[in-house]
């Protein structure tokens, strides 16, 4: 359950407009390389606690401790398909500002001399304020949230060498999906945004 997958939130920009870009279907594999930084190195972080911790379980006798590590395992792998999802529309969202342009908005809002023209305007850099506070705050979450999957691959090390903290380790991985539920829902809001109709250049 970590890292709970965003919904279709990506804004997306015409030339005079913000658009809704719609979930498309979830990719078959794992590619950090299909992403722009900084959500390449969400992902491949993520992709190395999960090796880490297969490691840990390859490496844990047979036993009640072992089955214990490879349910916990499965959420693990769970994570990091979701922080991929999670990445991939981060990815989106810079690509969103990129077609905004939000200097060239501020350009054409110095420049316009009709109010109707510049409320148009203004109310796309509003949106373009919007999602770009968005998308650095999905940056920071997932980067906090790597960070805390680094730390449970330590407890889960104390796990497996006889440390009787399975319980505490699942709730480690349950309180990273109550972090990311909540992200999904602050991105979910900016899906509400409307569409400013399209202007004419000025």
């Amino acid at each position: 359950m970590i890292w709970a997958i965003l919904a279709a939130i990506v804004v997306a920009a015409s030339a005079g407009g913000v658009a809704l870009i719609k979930r498309g279907p979830r990719p078959a594999a794992i590619d950090p390389f299909t992403l722009g930084e900084p959500w390449r190195r969400h992902v491949a972080q993520a992709q190395t606690v999960q090796r880490g911790y297969r490691e840990l379980v390859a490496g844990t006798p047979d036993g009640p401790l072992r089955a214990r590590m490879q349910t916990i395992g499965r959420e693990v792998d769970r994570a990091v398909d979701e922080c991929y999802e999670v990445a991939r529309r981060g990815f989106q969202l810079d690509g969103a500002l990129r077609q905004l342009d939000a200097p060239s908005l501020r350009a054409r809002h110095e420049r316009a001399a009709d109010d109707g023209v510049r409320a148009s305007l203004q109310s796309q850099l509003d949106s373009a304020s919007r999602i770009r506070a968005t998308r650095d705050d999905t940056d920071r979450q997932l980067r906090l949230a790597t960070t805390k999957m680094g730390e449970l691959i330590s407890e889960a090390a104390e796990v497996q060498v006889g440390s009787d903290a399975s319980v505490e380790l699942g709730t480690g991985v349950d309180d990273v999906v109550r972090q990311l539920q909540a992200l999904r829902q602050a991105v979910d809001d900016v899906n509400q945004i409307a569409a400013p109709r399209q202007l004419p250049s000025t």
